[in-house]
């Protein structure tokens, strides 16, 4: 927690997302033979067709977009929602100026919907 130059105290905390979908569209496979750390197509061992099974396919992924994927910075007061993506090395031990810096380069979140409140 820290409180910015108008006296606002912000919650900030790192958002690492579990259950998301990072393998959608053209991003499911992005490398070629060209990338050194390609690895050659294998001969198909499996028994089943659908190798994504038990527990990550029992509940609906997230599709995130952009830069969302590896996660993000965020922040939260009672009037706004903020999101800063990448998140900062070090953010944990930076200092109220450095937090307020990065809240300024942060991009308004929509208002979250709490089912309870």
């Amino acid at each position: 927690m820290f409180t910015d130059a108008s006296g606002n105290q912000w919650n900030v905390w790192a958002v690492i997302p579990q259950w998301a979908d990072r393998r959608t569209g053209k991003a499911r496979r992005t490398r070629s033979e060209d990338d050194p750390d390609f690895d050659p197509p294998a001969i198909e061992q499996r028994r089943s067709p659908d190798r994504r099974r038990g527990l990550p396919d029992q509940f609906p992924r997230i599709q995130l977009k952009g830069g969302l994927i590896g996660g993000w910075l965020a922040f939260e007061c009672a009037r706004e929602r903020r999101r800063l993506s990448p998140i900062p090395p070090g953010w944990e031990s930076a200092s109220d100026a450095e937090l307020e810096r990065m809240l300024k380069a942060a991009t308004t979140a929509a208002p979250s919907r709490r089912l309870i409140e």
